[in-house]
């Protein structure tokens, strides 16, 4: 034998006759072709994966046989592929662990007493660990599940699989028909708060019917159900129940309707509600079969069957994939990657039996933990919008379990780990050196910073030309492109029902002037009535004969005369203020941006110099800068080029007819360029803010900063 094979501390083991306790039990898996047993612990419910190399072993331990006699027992039936004394030793000690073995040797009281202490403190480790999600356990359903089964079962036969799948497909397919009134619904039932309540009620008794779904499948098949409890999800209190018994059938078949069957509930409340949604009245109980639909659509999409998440579809995809512990083994395997090629570890061992089994790993721990950093992200969001203080500590708390915890790990493997203890070199060059220059970098190196805007070429109010008084266009008086001069008449508009009130005003004047000649012979008393009808005759006609002289639209300033569809405008019913034109004047032109409220403080700030580009031109770079803000957020675009429709970045709001509002405030400056531009007024530009520039740190705390503002104001 070699060296290898055997270990200096085997004598102390060699003795010992051990056995499983009689709560233990043993089923044979297949994953991805290879034979596994699991080992069952009927007492808490843990169940532990060996190779069958490693059952070999577990196989003969009958309290009868020593380790010594098992271990020769076995290398002579494996031959090559015999275990090493450490490898046997290590099983032990895992055996012990998990409370599995009994052996010969006196029991020592003191070291169950610790284990059991030990065993107390991760438990509760655990539920410090995820304190949006604490358990309680309550109740032992079994004998109850095992009772009411009978008048379940029906309900879990291929007959009842058969219906399901058509009450589910054909709600699909009404979801999809009638997802216009659906959006519209939800966008009501989600923006009142008055909501809140009812969703809070409707959603543990949907929570109650899936939990039940899950224990009904176990109980169909052959497992058992001892544990159901409430579960404080974000502080709301849910049932659960502890399904794990499944873990130990062997078809994945039934380990994945177990894991599914909770959702299948869910997506069977959710189909009936979309049919009574559709065929009721308006009302108390359509409102509510919507409220239900919600809940069970929302909870079953983003929660229970999103696999990135610890809940059902994570382990149906687990069985699915025939890989066991997915998300541990993901966190594993990313930790031999960086121990093996990071470290140079050549021990390192790999979780991963295969190729394919490697990329799932991989894939799935990193892709779990951005989506695990996002949904934390947002529930701390929401409870500090609304509890602001108890939101402060949960965010401390994920950054203590998410980022601190895990760096703590690994600074304590590099210093602890005896392969660690000979590269500590390799270990200062690949990990300890290149963090501190990455956290110096974002920390100090300032780096280029832009606000990137869109614009469009704007003339000031007063080179914009407005229909002076409401008439009918008569004629344009001043073709549009000429060059015009302050005053210069440009359009002429007709009003006729003004015409006739200045010709009886005329006839009105001369009348009373003719009644009062006629009064100064005979009463002095009727002269100055007449008088004080006269002034009020010409104040009346004065104002008519100003509104007739406003029909001649004129220019407003020296330029360029740009009229909008000069074609069609004789004969056209101008109102009065209505936009027909510009004065263009190339000296005067200039730009108006929009820029958002998240950049708005730079952009007002500080502000090094400006770029503008034109959108036909997009090669030439025009300087420019900021000649005045706007003085406050408007949600009206001031041109729809701004606007998606207009080929821009902002959303319209449909609620508003009459100008085009958009869903966000924002702010407008007005830039002015250093060389006149040949553009078209209203055409889109592009412009670049420079600002001073500054480290990655702290952008990111700006714009963390920024989101607390909008989210939770503070």
């Amino acid at each position: 034998m070699s060296a290898s094979l055997l270990s200096p501390s085997w004598y102390r083991v060699a003795p010992l006759k051990p056995r499983l306790r009689s709560h233990v039990r043993i089923e044979r898996h297949e994953y991805r072709g290879q034979d596994w047993y699991v080992i069952q612990d009927g007492f808490t419910g843990r169940h532990h994966r060996f190779s069958p190399e490693a059952y070999q072993l577990v196989g003969m331990m009958d309290g009868r046989r020593t380790m010594d006699q098992i271990w020769q027992a076995v290398c002579t039936r494996l031959g090559d592929h015999m275990p090493t004394q450490d490898e046997v030793i290590e099983l032990l000690s895992r055996l012990y662990r998990a409370d599995l073995l009994q052996t010969s040797a006196i029991l020592d009281f003191s070291d169950l007493h610790e284990r059991s202490l030990q065993g107390r403190r991760h438990r509760l480790f655990a539920r410090l660990a995820s304190p949006l999600s604490l358990r309680f356990p309550l109740v032992d359903p079994d004998r109850f599940l095992t009772r009411t089964m009978s008048l379940v079962r029906p309900l879990l036969g291929w007959q009842a699989l058969v219906a399901w799948v058509a009450l589910v497909g054909a709600a699909a397919v009404l979801a999809v028909l009638h997802w216009d009134a659906l959006q519209g619904d939800f966008s009501d039932a989600l923006l009142g708060m008055e909501n809140l309540l009812l969703f809070s009620l409707i959603y543990p008794v949907l929570k109650i019917l899936h939990e039940f779904g899950h224990a009904y499948m176990v109980k169909k098949e052959g497992g058992e159900v001892h544990e159901m409890g409430v579960m404080l999800l974000v502080f709301m209190p849910l049932p659960y129940v502890d399904a794990s018994s499944s873990t130990s059938f062997r078809d994945k078949r039934q380990r994945m309707l177990v894991g599914g069957a909770g959702i299948m509930v869910e997506l069977f409340v959710a189909a009936v509600m979309l049919l009574v949604w559709l065929n009721v009245e308006p009302g108390a109980v359509r409102a509510l079969a919507y409220k239900t639909l919600l809940v069970a659509g929302v909870s079953t999409i983003l929660f229970n069957g999103n696999p990135l998440l610890r809940f059902d579809a994570y382990y149906i995809l687990s069985d699915w994939l025939e890989i066991p512990n997915l998300a541990q083994r993901g966190v594993g395997y990313l930790g031999y990657l960086f121990k093996r090629y990071l470290l140079g570890v050549e021990s390192a061992e790999s979780p991963a039996r295969s190729r394919g089994e490697a990329r799932w790993l991989f894939f799935y721990a990193v892709a779990a933990f951005c989506y695990r950093i996002f949904i934390s992200v947002q529930i701390v969001i929401f409870v500090a919008g609304q509890f602001f203080f108890v939101g402060i500590i949960l965010a401390m708390w994920a950054v203590f379990m998410m980022l601190v915890m895990p760096l703590w790990r690994v600074a304590r493997f590099l210093v602890k780990d005896v392969h660690m203890q000979r590269k500590r070199m390799r270990v200062m060059m690949t990990v300890v050196l290149p963090l501190a220059l990455l956290a110096g970098g974002l920390a100090a190196v300032p780096v280029p910073l832009y606000t990137n805007a869109e614009g469009v070429i704007w003339v000031s109010e007063e080179s914009r030309v407005f229909a002076s008084a409401s008439g009918m266009v008569e004629a344009v008086v001043t073709p549009g492109g000429a060059v015009v001069e302050p005053g210069d008449p440009l359009i002429r508009s007709a009003d006729p029902l003004l015409e006739t009130q200045v010709r009886l005003l005329l006839a009105r004047q001369e009348e009373f002037q003719a009644r009062r000649q006629l009064s100064m012979n005979r009463a002095r008393a009727e002269t100055v009535l007449l008088d004080e009808e006269l002034r009020s005759i010409e104040t009346e006609l004065n104002r008519a004969l100003e509104r007739q002289a406003a029909l001649l639209t004129r220019s407003p300033a020296a330029g360029t005369f740009v009229l909008q569809d000069e074609a069609d405008l004789p004969g056209r019913f101008l109102r009065r203020g209505e936009p027909v034109g510009y004065i263009v004047d190339p000296l005067r032109m200039r730009i108006r941006t929009v820029v958002t409220q998240a950049d708005v403080e730079l952009v007002r700030s500080d502000v090094r110099s400006v770029e503008v580009r034109l959108a036909e031109d997009i090669g030439q770079a025009l300087p420019a800068r900021v000649s005045r803000e706007v003085p406050a957020a408007s949600l009206v675009l001031p041109s729809l080029a701004f606007s998606l429709d207009g080929g821009g970045k902002f959303a319209l709001d449909p609620r508003e007819k009459e100008a085009p509002h958009v869903l966000e405030r924002l702010f407008q400056f007005d830039l002015v360029l250093g060389a006149p531009i040949a553009g078209n007024v209203e055409e889109r530009v592009f412009v670049r803010f420079e600002h001073s520039p500054e480290p990655l740190a702290q952008r990111a705390y700006r714009a963390l900063r920024r989101l607390l503002l909008t989210r939770i104001a503070v």
